[in-house]
């Protein structure tokens, strides 16, 4: 009964600790995803200005104003950061402002608070960061999460030049389109040959970690890893893990290989 109850709570365990992975993975996933999209946006603007020499591309964020041209093989940005931008700096003071009287302002410290915590994020997430000493102080420039040059205080004008092919290479990263196809069925082959079907929990690229379930005479799960030959089928190799009609983990380890069709 206790051994019953034990490779109950390790299959709880095994299914907890897949899941997460699978959590996990999305969301890094999905940053990934959102980052790529917008170099994408960025490429795409500065193909538009190198054809359109001289024109000028006036862009407009949550704490700058950005201008944009492209002469000859020159990317000239111009950012200005008003005194009123809600940057880090200026928040910052604010809150320390409105902490004078807490309760009072209560509820403007929350909203204060929410867009702190907003360019903290944005501060650390960036790829580029660049502290300057100015002798009475010191600037800290950093780049937003569309690539643009901006700064951690308000009132900063940055003027910035960069050779277009060379901000092109590093825009120039393809996109890679989730897949819909999160299911495949096909055959499995461990000292036999027996149907399988497939759930992609972790996808990189060509990659992806699944869960299998197979031999449903006798049905298992097991977890492997395949890769995708084309757009419509798949390769993987893995283990079984859990006899479900046993309702316990396999006394031996079950090696497989399998082929599906994704759908």
């Amino acid at each position: 009964m206790l051994k019953k109850a034990l490779e109950i709570i390790a299959i709880l365990i095994i299914i907890i600790g897949l899941a997460f992975a699978g959590y996990w993975g999305y969301s890094a996933y999905i940053k990934w995803h959102d980052r790529n999209i917008e170099k994408s946006k960025e490429l795409e603007v500065i193909e538009l200005l190198q054809k359109q020499q001289g024109t000028i591309l006036t862009l407009r964020t949550e704490i700058a104003e950005i201008e944009k041209k492209v002469i000859t093989d020159t990317l000239k940005e111009k950012v200005v950061i008003k005194e009123e931008a809600p940057t880090y700096e200026a928040k910052k003071a604010e809150i320390i402002e409105l902490k004078k009287e807490p309760e009072v302002n209560a509820e403007k410290i929350e909203v204060a608070r929410v867009e702190f915590e907003d360019r903290i994020n944005e501060f650390q997430e960036s790829p580029d960061k660049i502290l300057i000493n100015t002798g009475d102080g010191k600037i800290v420039l950093y780049e937003d999460t569309e690539g643009n040059l901006v700064s951690l205080e308000s009132g900063i004008t940055i003027t910035r030049h960069r050779d277009v092919e060379e901000v092109k290479k590093e825009l120039g990263i393809p996109v890679v389109e989730k897949k819909d196809k999160d299911f495949s069925i096909g055959m499995l082959y461990n000292d036999d040959f027996t149907a399988a079907i497939s759930y992609d929990i972790v996808d990189y690229k060509k990659l992806s970690l699944n869960i299998t379930g197979y031999d449903f005479e006798s049905p298992k799960v097991g977890l492997d890893i395949a890769y995708d030959i084309n757009d419509n089928m798949e390769v993987g190799a893995g283990v079984g893990l859990i006899d479900l009609k046993e309702m316990g983990i396999l006394d031996e380890k079950d090696y497989y290989i399998r082929l599906g069709l994704k759908f």
